[in-house]
């Protein structure tokens, strides 16, 4: 009998041993996901319709009438993104590149009321660079796409008169007195 207490002293002993090693893995508490609603809808980008122009001045001059013009017509915080000297910090090579920001809160709120979703075209954006030929080039979006990309009615006219805001960018980087001369029928040239 005592050969059989010890036995049974042992498989105790031994089973409680081995409990102590086993890792008990604690099940945390399943938190439910939060399922987010997401959405993806097609855009027509092949209304979106560039104006480029060409410049009488160079980059820095060409933002400076841009600026004074913004502010001319009542825009707010004609803003200057220098790409060129961006890559000029990263070591890289770049011809002069700037990004304009400019909008009004009145305009741009009209559309955002509307539709919260054009928000991201806003503010309103023009690009000057100048290429490896030293002209210098303004580029902008004509805003007629915002009405079919964000399904905007626009009673208030705003696409019509960002528009017409930035059609005012030419006059004002347009040099008169730069002048080109015509050959006449006597020139030897």
């Amino acid at each position: 009998m005592k050969k059989i207490s010890l036995f049974f002293g042992l498989l105790l002993l031994i089973s409680a041993c081995n409990s102590g090693n086993q890792t008990v893995k604690k099940e945390e508490p399943k938190v439910p996901s939060p399922k987010v609603k997401t959405q993806e809808r097609e855009a027509d980008y092949s209304k979106t319709k560039f104006v480029l122009f060409q410049s009488d001045y160079g980059p820095k001059q060409t933002f400076q009438k841009i600026k004074g013009y913004l502010e001319e017509q009542g825009m707010f915080y004609p803003r200057l993104v220098d790409y060129e000297t961006a890559a000029k910090n990263a070591n890289m090579k770049l011809n002069t590149i700037y990004l304009v920001i400019f909008g009004n809160p009145k305009m741009g709120t009209y559309l955002m009321q509307e539709n919260p979703e054009v928000g991201i075209e806003l503010p309103l954006k023009a690009l000057i660079y100048k290429d490896d030929e030293g002209r210098t080039w303004v580029m902008y979006k004509d805003m007629n796409y915002l009405k079919d990309l964000y399904f905007l009615k626009d009673p208030n006219g705003v696409i019509d008169k960002m528009n017409q805001l930035q059609a005012g960018f030419k006059q004002a980087v347009f040099n008169p007195i730069k002048t080109t001369r015509i050959k006449d029928g006597d020139d030897d040239e």
